[in-house]
């Protein structure tokens, strides 16, 4: 028998990388020991990162690029299932591009999985 998939939530990710309440910090790191191990398998939907990175860059007024970087080390954890390479490109198109997320999101879908493109914005037609 198959081991069931979780879909982590927002919250779970940002109390980890933040530690800003120290019971959820607590439970959130045996959460990430469990995925970095590989007992647990999560899937980390591509809403939820687009969240995390506006709720850390804006609200919590993080720099980008660490952010950036920590969910990257996120996303290569051995237990996080899905379409990681999407992520990842999605996170570097950000970084690079100077982009929003779902821009750079429709411009990763694009490049790797040979998606056309419709928009009106600018950063959709002019930096993918």
């Amino acid at each position: 028998m198959r081991n069931m998939t979780y879909l982590i939530d927002t919250n779970v990710i940002i109390r980890f990388l933040v530690g800003d309440h120290p019971e959820h910090l607590a439970i959130a790191t045996e959460i990430f020991t469990k995925i970095e191990q590989g007992e647990y398998e999560v899937e980390i939907l591509e809403s939820v990162m687009m969240e995390v990175l506006f709720v850390l860059t804006k609200f919590y007024k993080l720099p980008k690029t660490n952010v950036i970087e920590d969910l990257k080390k996120i996303i290569a954890l051995r237990g996080v299932v899905g379409d990681k390479v999407l992520l990842i490109e999605t996170l570097n198109i950000v970084e690079t591009k100077n982009i929003d997320f779902v821009d750079a999101l429709i411009c990763a879908k694009s490049r790797l999985q040979g998606y056309g493109k419709l928009s009106f914005d600018k950063d959709v037609n002019h930096k993918c």
